[in-house]
This record gives C-alpha cells, sequence and structure tokens, in this order.
C-alpha cells in the first residue's frame, strides 16, 4: 500500500529511475541529464535539501527570494518511489498568485492510479495535523485537467483563473480546499 513518507536514500534508485523517465523535481523546471546527474552524484546532499531547505530560492524569472517555509513528502510503495507532494506552511505574494500552498507531481510510470488524488488526500490530513491553517490553495493550468480532477476530488473549490503571473499568454486556476 502506498504512504507518504519524509525523502530517504532507501528511495533514491527508483527516484533516479523516475527523474530518468521524465519525472520532474518541481513543476517549474524541466530535468536536464546534468541536473539528474548532479543529484545522482550526491544523493545525501539532494535528501538533506529536501529535509532541510534553503531560506533562498531562484525565482523563474531569475531573481533570488526568500523560500516560504515547507514540508516535501514522498509517496513511496515498498522501495518503489511514486512522486512528491510540496506542502507550504504559508503563503507569499507571489504563491497566493500561482503556486498555492500545495504542489504535486507523480512520476509517468504510475500515473492513473490514482497517487495524486491519494496523495494530496494524505497531504490535506497532513496540514490538518501539523498546520494552523484553515483552507488551502491550490493552482492548476486549465490546459490540465487530471490535475483539476484531483483538485476537485478532494474537495477544492473553483475561486477565479487569472493570467499566468511568469507565462505569457497562459493562465492559471485558483482552488481553495477547506480544511
Amino acid at each position: 500500500m502506498a504512504e507518504l513518507v519524509a525523502p530517504h536514500l532507501r528511495y533514491m534508485a527508483s527516484f533516479l529511475e523516475a527523474l530518468g523517465e521524465g519525472h520532474h523535481r518541481d513543476t517549474l523546471r524541466p530535468e536536464t541529464p546534468e541536473m539528474i546527474a548532479e543529484v545522482a552524484a550526491e544523493p545525501d546532499a539532494y535528501v538533506a535539501s529536501l529535509l532541510s531547505p534553503p531560506g533562498e530560492l531562484i525565482l523563474p524569472d531569475g531573481r533570488v527570494g526568500l523560500a516560504v517555509p515547507s514540508t516535501m513528502l514522498w509517496q513511496v510503495e515498498g522501495e518503489t518511489y511514486l512522486g512528491w507532494i510540496n506542502i507550504r506552511h504559508g503563503l507569499n505574494a507571489n504563491l497566493e498568485k500561482a503556486g498555492g500552498h500545495i504542489g504535486y507531481a507523480v512520476r509517468p510510470s504510475a500515473r492513473g492510479r490514482g497517487h495524486a488524488a491519494a496523495m494530496l488526500a494524505g497531504g490535506l490530513d497532513w496540514v490538518r495535523a501539523n498546520l494552523p491553517l484553515e483552507r488551502v490553495l491550490l493552482t492548476v493550468n486549465p490546459a490540465n485537467p487530471h490535475s483539476i480532477r484531483v483538485i476537485e476530488k478532494n474537495g477544492g473549490v473553483h475561486a477565479d483563473t487569472i493570467d499566468h503571473p511568469w507565462r505569457p499568454g497562459e493562465q492559471m486556476m485558483r482552488y481553495w480546499i477547506a480544511l
């Protein structure tokens, strides 16, 4: 049975296989062979960076910004890595527009089997148990019907659709989920 766990080295071989399938470590940048090689060369450092994320990050436009505190969890089944969910403990002005409290991704070979919906449900349970939030914001591209269904299945209520702040010509749907 699949479960959400803290990132750990025991899942790294499967995680690297997922990256080789085209899985992404975040939703903004595609992986390159060089990036995958960096993770493979220093798996301890990569896992440590997930467990203690840096206080700053590089924004999509290349500027450096302050990172919002967050928790990364991996969905695994046995020793097999299935995907990730990142839970932000709060929002800044940028994340209120696009990004929201929760982001997630399922590796290509595990898609279509309900893992995203289960990850989001588990992530919402984690928020209820660990953060003083009454609701969470999720954002999604209107061209991603699978993720829209996952969000709606987990109680997401469509708030609005806005122009994407970093991707000219694209839009972003915003959903709130009451906790």
